[in-house]
């Protein structure tokens, strides 16, 4: 007769086997919901990086304020920030308020910056 193969054996192989693939299967599962996780951040960070940041920008009457020395006011439609200096590039309609051509109005671009906490016009 033939002796069979210890039992004790073939069981240990069996949970060894069990247990590797068991490990690994719940590993897989961590790995796929940590990348989950990732995409969805880098979801999060590619809506949040295209959304512009607020522009410290002039109201309409602080920027006529800066610009009334000048006999002008000014309605701003959009202001967006210089690129090598501080302050802001705004455009809008520029309206003449005093000399003979007062209440003429007409596209304009206008630069300012906020100097000691007030706007003012700059070149």
């Amino acid at each position: 007769m033939a002796k069979r193969p210890d039992t004790a054996v073939i069981a240990a192989a069996i949970a060894l086997l069990a247990g590797t693939a068991g490990g690994y299967a719940i590993s897989e599962l961590a790995r796929t919901g940590h990348i989950a996780d990732l995409e969805k951040e880098i979801v999060r960070l590619k809506e949040s990086a295209q959304q512009p940041l607020p522009v410290d920008a002039p109201s309409d009457e602080e920027a006529s304020a800066a610009i009334a020395k000048s006999g002008r006011s000014i309605r701003i439609s959009e202001c967006k920030p210089r690129e090598a200096v501080p302050g802001v590039t705004c455009t809008g309609i520029i309206t003449t308020t005093s000399s003979s051509f007062t209440g003429s109005a007409q596209p304009g671009v206008l630069s300012f910056a906020r100097i000691d906490g007030a706007w003012a016009q700059i070149q």
